[in-house]
């Protein structure tokens, strides 16, 4: 999918949720560019850009320095069970990281 194809589908998704509220999920594969200080093993680093991400759509932002970001609730645990276990918390994403 190319950025122009992922920035349609969460502009989409934007503008659902400010027509009627309700969320839209945006499915992608993510490979950041600054790693967390955690102490993860190297397949996890090697294998991070190939995971899926999933978020629910709520705005499109552009910041100071012109990178555009989308941002929105994580729904990494779309499963009722993990819903209820972990609660969804507000993440963005920028566009051209997005693959």
């Amino acid at each position: 999918m190319n950025k122009t194809e992922i920035f349609d589908r969460c502009f989409s998704a934007a503008q659902h949720y400010r027509d009627t509220g309700r969320h839209k999920q945006v499915n992608f594969r993510y490979n950041p560019e600054v790693r967390t200080e955690f102490d993860f093993s190297s397949w996890k680093h090697e294998r991070d850009h190939d995971s899926v991400r999933s978020i629910l759509v709520e705005d499109i932002r552009l910041s100071a320095d012109g990178n555009v970001y989308i941002m929105g609730i994580d729904n990494r645990y779309n499963l009722k069970q993990y819903a209820n276990q972990f609660p969804q918390h507000h993440r963005s994403y920028r566009i051209d990281r997005m693959v």
